[in-house]
């Protein structure tokens, strides 16, 4: 297993508005909460790319008709990604909140293009780089219990730039995003933010088949929530760090177990949830899941997943919480 291949990559984006809020805070912090699971890894791809002297069949063959090499194939260059998802899971705490505590299930469908040629050899490493756009659907009350929570539906669309340089059993990543929420069914605008992003990740192969990651992220939520009854609209600005740690193991060809652990610790310079002055708020979010993903190409995957996450905050205990997470999901990955 190429540690090349393998996108272990960490996604820590952490908490904004908390849940006593009404939706649209709410909103804004179960979007930074589905943002938190590993992308999956890709399945391996046989490389074929040879240079290698084929050797001699008898003695001075070379001589006879030249240095004969085994045939190289050079695959053909992809620079574009357009990536289909959707995911049915069940949430026991969708609104985040340990003072309001239902059970629902959610449908959650992502659809996104994006510029993302193949990796490029840069000095001793590979240098990627990817320019998109990402639209999500997140659609409540599922389950047939009619609770009326599809009021808390929303879209989330993100215009991303990234790169990520790995050499060897290193990697470094950076990124911007631009990421707008908008109501259900009217489309409306609720919610922006400007989210620059730093990391770096070492992954420790143990075999051919299981492979560790660990990595730490940073990044800066720069933020607009149209609210007129705050004492400022940028209330949400934030700093966010994250530490990962995650096992990618190949329990049998193109099946692969994903167990992973996420810390992660948001700084509000300035939070308020109500219009009074302003003050600083520290969060703690602890995840604790796994994944089971089987690829059946290099296109189609599927995948079952739980997680168990705990919050602890020391701005209000309303803002507290933990919630399970269990479902299933479907993949399309094309690139050419």
């Amino acid at each position: 297993m190429k540690i090349r291949n393998l996108s272990v990559l960490l996604s820590a984006l952490c908490v904004a508005l908390a849940p006593r809020l009404s939706a649209q805070p709410t909103t804004v912090e179960r979007f930074e909460r589905s943002q938190t699971a590993p992308p999956l890894p890709k399945p391996l791809r046989l490389n074929l790319s040879t240079n290698a002297e084929a050797p001699e069949l008898f003695p001075g063959e070379n001589a006879d008709v030249g240095t004969q090499r085994i045939l190289r194939l050079v695959p053909r260059r992809k620079y574009f990604e357009a990536v289909a998802d959707s995911q049915y899971l069940y949430t026991d705490n969708p609104f985040l909140s340990d003072q309001n505590q239902k059970h629902t299930a959610l449908f959650v469908n992502t659809i996104q293009a994006a510029f993302a040629p193949d990796p490029y050899y840069l000095g001793k490493g590979q240098f990627a780089p990817a320019f998109g756009f990402r639209s999500q659907w997140f659609n409540y009350d599922l389950d047939g219990a009619n609770d009326g929570l599809n009021f808390l539906d929303f879209n989330a669309q993100t215009v991303f730039l990234n790169a990520r340089y790995q050499r060897g059993p290193w990697q470094v990543f950076a990124g911007f995003d631009f990421t707008r929420l908008v109501d259900q069914p009217s489309y409306r605008e609720a919610y922006r933010e400007y989210t620059p992003t730093f990391g770096i990740q070492r992954f420790f192969p143990v075999n051919d088949r299981l492979v560790a990651a660990a990595g730490v992220q940073f990044g800066y939520h720069l933020t607009s929530l149209p609210v007129q009854n705050l004492p400022r609209l940028d209330v949400n600005d934030r700093y966010d760090a994250a530490a990962n740690l995650s096992l990618n193991c190949e329990v049998v060809p193109r099946l692969f177990l994903q167990p992973y652990y996420r810390f992660q610790y948001t700084f509000y310079p300035g939070f308020s949830d109500v219009p009074v002055t302003a003050r600083r708020r520290n969060d703690v979010v602890n995840t604790l899941g796994t994944a089971l993903i089987f690829y059946f190409n290099q296109t189609v995957g599927v995948r079952l997943f739980v997680s168990y996450e705990l919050k602890n905050t020391d701005y209000s205990s309303a803002f507290n919480y933990h919630k399970f997470d269990a479902g299933g999901g479907l993949s399309l990955n094309f690139r050419f």
